[in-house]
């Protein structure tokens, strides 16, 4: 059985209150790499303790074979837990065994339809669902399926009390991300970001990371198969070793890439969106962003991959598309609400300092450096509550 961290227990004992006070669907924020799966694994030894049977979803198979083992670990009694991928459980809600609880995990994607046929079969069950980010980039919010949002800790205090390690954020001029096209899902589009990707980009990768992080494993983002498999070609000719993991990618060999990238053997592993939620990689110290996105969530998810703590250890972001200027730095104050605000806005508001031309911000725990021009950045012009004696301009 798992021992469970201050924060989880926390975060524990409020959805405990929650359900106290009669709330049946309940959000819970929880930062990545910080064990919202270890959370869902105590609620669920607890339900089944009692008898209770257990729902758990999620939206990708690597997810539930990973969930299964740790809540093995914790000593779920795993013969009234009934586990799976929502497309397949959307499909047989008719025979699944009523639940009293049920689990979400990646829960920002609980407004799709699947989820709803999931939630709508039963339901007399108790919700609990947990995501890194309760929000959309619809701007919608989660009124409609959840009582209340029970908010996990800040990334400061992660950092401070060492659950996360601190970062150093570079953002280099690389591509000019304002005039790119969106898709109707409001993502940039494919093509408008491969057109902006001068071939320069990708030699600036390796030069940025031969400068900052020098013999680091990381993982880099690209933005399609095509440029994930170039990023690796322009390390490997610089004499550094790199793979390129993506969906179509064999099962087989991408174990093998991945052992190989665990083992060391490997530097760099560049990838299409791939090393995104869930899969555990415990020695990567920097990541590369290759792919502009407008998603908050896969940005965080990005930037928290190099976070796993380690003794004097500071990991490394390079930004390579300006995405520092739509969200902030990852370790920035984030104000999570349930409720939505409307197209474009969101369900979230976020705390930072206004940034100069020129940036080096030390924010004790975090460290931007890049030139900026300030007409290509979204940063709010008003007063914060950050405490400006944790800053450091230079």
């Amino acid at each position: 059985m798992y021992k469970l961290r201050n924060y989880q227990q926390l975060t524990i004992s409020r959805i405990v209150g929650a359900m106290r006070e009669g709330k049946r669907a309940i959000m819970v924020q929880q930062p990545p790499r910080t064990g919202k799966t270890v959370i869902m694994a105590e609620i669920a030894r607890r339900a089944t303790l009692k008898g209770n049977r257990v729902l758990f979803v999620v939206h990708r198979k690597e997810l539930v074979d990973q969930a299964r083992q740790t809540f093995k670990r914790n000593d779920v009694d795993m013969s009234l837990v009934t586990m799976g991928m929502v497309q397949t459980l959307t499909r047989h809600t008719g025979t699944i065994p009523k639940p009293a609880v049920i689990l979400i995990d990646e829960a920002h994607h609980v407004l799709a339809k699947s989820y709803r046929r999931i939630i709508d079969a039963f339901p007399d069950a108790v919700r609990i669902m947990v995501t890194a980010t309760p929000w959309r980039m619809s701007g919608a919010g989660f009124g409609d399926v959840a009582d209340c949002l029970i908010p996990g800790q800040q990334m400061g205090w992660l950092i401070k009390n060492g659950f996360l390690a601190p970062i150093r954020y570079f953002c280099p001029p690389s591509i000019e991300t304002v005039g790119l096209k969106l898709k109707a899902n409001g993502e940039f589009d494919e093509a408008s970001v491969a057109d902006a990707m001068k071939p320069k980009v990708f030699s600036n990768a390796v030069k940025m990371y031969q400068e900052h992080a020098d013999g680091m494993q990381a993982i880099a983002y690209a933005y399609n198969v095509a440029s994930a498999r170039h990023l690796a070609d322009s390390f490997n000719a610089a004499g550094i070793t790199a793979a390129e993991v993506d969906g179509a990618t064999p099962k087989e060999e991408r174990n093998r890439l991945i052992k190989q990238y665990r083992e060391g053997k490997i530097t760099v592993l560049t990838n299409a969106e791939l090393f995104t939620e869930g899969l555990d990689l415990p020695n990567v110290d920097c990541v590369i962003m290759m792919r502009p996105t407008q998603s908050l969530s896969l940005f965080l998810q990005f930037s928290v991959r190099a976070m796993n703590p380690r003794e004097g250890k500071t990991a490394i972001i390079i930004d390579h598309v300006d995405n520092l200027s739509r969200f902030g730095l990852p370790t920035d104050e984030r104000n999570w609400q349930m409720a939505g605000e409307g197209k474009k806005k969101k369900t979230v508001a976020i705390f930072r300092p206004q940034r100069p031309a020129r940036i080096a911000l030390q924010v004790s725990t975090a460290r931007a450096e890049r030139p900026v021009r300030f007409a290509d950045t979204l940063w709010p012009r008003k007063t914060t509550t950050t405490d400006r004696s944790t800053l450091m301009w230079t």
